[in-house]
């Protein structure tokens, strides 16, 4: 199953973070850092879901477009990447820079929530459209909550 990297399938709000955070963010600080996944199909949901790799049976990754009208993800993966993609979090440096990036992204995208600011989660690459931006779109873009 391919992984998503357009942001075809996103709402719209998000898709206009994740240019802030590669103009603003990526390129500007040159954090080595890059967009892993955007959406999410049902079969390569369910396919992570049976390798162990989520353990959430909803996800903000998952989208459908030929819905009617279509459900867009909510959901993006910044995954640290110098040469090879690294979700170490044991490696010291690829936590500063998960560290760096996920604190720049809170101010230069407010509408986001960040999973690496719960010091428990290991999910240090996902960003989510936060729950009230999204539900003030919902008539005009819904997503899966």
């Amino acid at each position: 199953m391919k992984i998503k990297r357009s942001t075809d399938t996103l709402h719209p709000i998000l898709i206009e973070c994740v240019r802030r955070i590669q103009k603003e963010i990526i390129d500007t600080h040159n954090i080595p850092v890059r967009l892993f996944e955007t959406g999410r199909d049902f079969e390569r949901h369910k396919m992570l879901i049976s390798k162990g790799r989520t353990k959430d049976y909803i996800s903000g990754h998952l989208y459908n477009l030929k819905n009617d009208p279509p459900l867009y993800a909510r959901a993006v993966d910044y995954v640290f990447y110098d040469g090879r993609w690294s979700w170490n979090l044991r490696d010291s440096t690829v936590m500063s820079w998960y560290n760096t990036f996920g604190n720049l992204v809170l101010d230069v995208c407010p509408e986001l929530d960040w999973h690496g600011l719960n010091r428990k989660s290991v999910n240090y690459s996902h960003f989510i459209l936060r729950e009230e931006v999204m539900v003030d779109n919902l008539d005009k873009y819904p997503c899966v909550t």
